[in-house]
């Protein structure tokens, strides 16, 4: 039975192998979640569930620092109980885009009714601004449907 020599410590192909793919896995794992999320759609969504769940830090995590500075707690706040009047928070749809000027509108869907997101992302992948608008067809807080 011939065997082999090898040095002391040396591993053999299949483990060299296997630990190089660990590593590119871990390396590229590591690079996907460094990076932002850029996708306007996430954005919207990540801020408006900050909004209603009413955490000011989830909420302006990805706001510039002008649009940071007009936000307080109490305006989350007063957002929040708008959203909750509509009940349980089931997403966002994009219905307009205009990536050129980093203009993305979005319906919020809640169970009694839906909101307008408005947002606008700057260059730098901040948002600079984000509205939400109550929608003229969705059923307004605090009121019931006429029965017809």
């Amino acid at each position: 039975m011939w065997r082999t020599s090898r040095t002391a410590g040396a591993r053999s192909n299949p483990v060299r192998i296997h630990l190089a793919s660990a590593a590119i896995a871990l390396a590229v794992a590591a690079v996907a979640c460094a990076q932002p999320r850029n996708d306007p759609l996430a954005l919207a969504d990540q801020t408006t569930q900050g909004v209603y769940n009413v955490d000011y830090d989830a909420t302006v995590a990805r706001f510039d620092d002008a649009l940071k500075s007009q936000v307080t707690r109490a305006s989350i706040g007063q957002l929040s109980d708008q959203m909750h009047a509509l009940g349980a928070y089931h997403g966002l749809k994009q219905t307009s885009a205009d990536p050129d000027k980093g203009r993305y509108d979005f319906e919020a869907a809640f169970d009694k009714g839906t909101l307008l997101v408005e947002l606008r992302v700057d260059p730098d992948q901040k948002i600079g601004a984000y509205r939400i608008v109550p929608q003229p067809g969705g059923t307004p807080p605090n009121s019931t449907p006429s029965p017809n």
